[in-house]
């Protein structure tokens, strides 16, 4: 039974992280017992709304056994052309602001696409290139300067609850069922699972590898601009920095959260809890007002712990399936020699 019970844990990281994120949680509320409110989960789900989306469309191209590291700098791409349409009319048009956020980041997501799938760039070099290109665009389109006005009616977006919960939460949840029921449900997400674990094996059965590839990418560029929504309207402003350090936290997540950086394994659930703990542990920090700083330490931690966890995770389960496949071999051996 308790071997059983190991094998789940280990085979589905989700179950794991929940069980430290809940551990955690309540730890915190053993040392102050204010922690320990219904307001806190919200407040923790609501800051963590845009790290969480981020994760997520990340996890698609770690699963292809790929690296996106410009999402940072194209959401802050994303929500500086965003924030200035709005600031550029006074009657703004939501299908134009939408059509222009969303669409910078999905167009972001598919030059990188096309750059690693079509034009075979290595991911974290053509990924590294555009981060810095859209970050350069940034700060050129601005001449440095931030963008400190939003209009108050879209601001409102990021305060208004719908049964009880944020918008912004909504907007997270929503887009967690979309892309679990995609990746789980839909054959074109599991094809990314089947590159992730083989390319080659992949191509084989006749998988069109280099199409799965541009729309892991399109779906990270995507959710980056998801992301780049909820950004305007909960900072209210856009600085230049808009989004740096979210891709070393987004990947982190996506790797507390199960998802491997050998691809091929773990799922948008585990991604999404693995963002969710990460902001649990920042805002304890805060809570008990430690400072900012010891966030990054603490993530470059947990990304440097759960990689080498994972990896012995990983020769353990291989280990495990190599015995059993072994012990299956004698035992047929066994009854043939009875026989």
């Amino acid at each position: 039974m308790k071997e059983k019970v190991t094998n789940i844990i280990l085979k589905k990281p989700e179950i794991l992280v929940t069980l430290i994120l809940i551990i955690y949680f309540f730890s915190i509320g053993i040392k102050n017992p204010e922690f320990i409110k219904v307001d806190t989960v919200i407040r923790i789900l609501f800051n963590g709304a845009i790290l969480t989306i981020v994760t997520m469309g990340m996890s698609a191209v770690i699963i292809t056994k790929n690296i996106d590291v410009s999402v940072g700098s194209l959401l802050g791409l994303a929500a500086t052309f965003g924030a200035t349409y709005l600031n550029s009319t006074d009657h703004p048009s939501i299908l134009i602001f939408l059509l222009i956020t969303l669409g910078t980041g999905l167009l972001g997501g598919l030059l990188n696409g096309l750059g690693v799938a079509y034009g075979g760039v290595s991911s974290i070099i053509m990924t590294l290139g555009t981060m810095a290109m859209f970050r350069g665009i940034l700060t050129l389109y601005t001449g440095g300067s931030w963008i400190d006005i939003v209009p108050e009616w879209y601001l409102n977006f990021s305060r208004a609850k719908f049964l009880g919960l944020y918008d912004p939460i909504w907007i997270m949840i929503i887009s967690l069922i979309i892309l679990w029921v995609f990746s789980v449900k839909i054959k074109w997400g599991r094809y990314m699972y089947a590159i992730g674990n083989s390319v080659e094996g992949a191509r084989f059965i006749g998988i069109p590898v280099k199409r799965v590839v541009l729309s892991a990418f399109a779906i990270s560029g995507f959710f980056s601009g998801v992301g780049a929504l909820i950004y305007i309207s909960q900072i209210g402003t856009i600085p230049t920095q808009a989004g740096i350090g979210m891709e070393l936290n987004a990947i982190a997540s996506a790797v507390i959260g199960g998802i491997s950086l050998m691809g091929g394994t773990g799922n948008i659930l585990g991604a999404a809890l693995g963002a969710l703990l990460l902001q649990t542990i920042k805002y304890s920090l805060l809570f008990f007002k430690v400072p900012a700083y010891w966030n990054n330490v603490i993530s470059g931690f947990l990304l440097l712990l759960i990689v080498v966890m994972t990896s012995r995770i990983q020769i353990y389960l291989r280990q495990e399936k190599e015995r059993e496949v072994e012990e299956a071999i004698q035992k047929e051996y066994m009854i043939r020699q009875k026989e």
